[in-house]
């Protein structure tokens, strides 16, 4: 009985700065909410204190997510990068199928490699790979953005995350995101 006492006091105070977290990065939300609406694209996509950069960098990806569709929808704004970012978050904050749905929607239309050398597509289409476990799609995708790696740099850095999703398959995409070489 002493010893289930014991293990029970070590895995709450353990899990303490969890709870911790979780409540100080909702109210990091919700002070954000409060002042970061009203930001240009410009400053809230682009600057590390203000908008959802702030909270991703803090590890508050969920509430980082929430504020860049609060930001979407208060706006009324249709921009494929902030359906990246949003795709991007929900991923490192384990919300895989939101993640999914956030990466689709950042799909451009139509591509045309002679005007913009990014292969955009191929990049959210592997990234989806990993987020369903598809490690034949994700290497398919993978491919065809390395094909571009010289004409444009983007793809060259976009090739080092998809490397790292390969190597880390069975990780979290947190995990494997963290650890591009």
């Amino acid at each position: 009985m002493n010893n289930l006492f014991c293990k029970t006091k070590i895995l709450i105070l353990l899990l303490l700065p969890l709870s911790a977290l979780a409540s100080d990065c909702e109210v990091e939300y919700q002070r954000h909410l409060t002042t970061d609406l009203e930001l240009s694209y410009e400053k809230f996509d682009q600057t590390m204190d203000n908008g959802f950069r702030h909270l991703a960098n803090a590890g508050c990806y969920k509430e980082a997510a929430d504020l860049i569709e609060a930001y979407i929808k208060h706006n009324q704004l249709n921009k494929n990068s902030m359906r990246w970012h949003v795709a991007q978050l929900r991923a490192s904050a384990g919300e895989t199928d939101k993640a999914i749905a956030s990466a689709k929607q950042s799909l451009l239309e139509k591509e045309d490699f002679s005007i913009e050398p990014l292969r955009w597509n191929d990049y959210v289409k592997a990234t989806i790979a990993f987020l369903e476990k598809d490690k034949l799609a994700l290497k398919h995708h993978r491919n065809k953005v390395a094909a571009g790696q010289h004409e444009y740099f983007g793809n060259a850095l976009n090739l080092k995350l998809l490397d790292a999703l390969i190597k880390h398959f069975d990780q979290s995409y947190l995990y494997a995101t963290s650890r591009i070489e």
